[in-house]
């Protein structure tokens, strides 16, 4: 009976050294396998990393490039800005001016036409009292 024991003892030792010896090798496959995915994963990650760091780069170009021209673009802008801003307020001076000297030329024209208003008005008269005085002496001179 002992020597069965020893036996069912020694088959158990063998029995679990080999199961040991198993779980062992799957570990270390486990291992390896999940190194693998890390490595596999991490070379992924990296290379879209840099995909997304060259994108990064074209953004940031083109975006320097837009500002840039929106820059110079804003520039021109208030370049024509200032110009017509300037223009405007030379035209108007001169127009101003020209109102003015138009408004001046109106009180002269104003004041010459009452003159020969007032001129006429009086040779009016003075014709309609020589065309009286003359039915006067046509009618005085009919009648004599």
């Amino acid at each position: 009976m002992i020597a069965h024991l020893k036996d069912q003892l020694q088959e158990t030792r063998a029995k679990t050294s080999m199961e040991r010896k198993y779980i062992e090798k799957e570990c270390q496959v486990q291992k390896v396998m999940r190194n693998k995915q890390c490595h596999v994963t991490e070379s992924e990650l990296q290379a879209e990393l840099e995909g997304l760091q060259i994108h990064l780069e074209e953004e940031n170009k083109v975006n320097k490039e837009t500002e840039m021209w929106v820059k110079k673009h804003h520039d021109q802008l208030q370049e024509k800005v200032e110009f017509w801003m300037d223009k405007y307020e030379r035209e108007v001076d001169q127009k101003s001016e020209e109102l003015s000297n138009l408004e001046g030329s109106k009180a002269n024209i104003l004041l010459k036409l009452q003159e020969l208003t007032l001129k006429y008005q009086e040779y009016d008269e003075v014709v309609m009292e020589d065309r009286a005085q003359k039915e006067k002496a046509k009618k005085a001179a009919e009648k004599s």
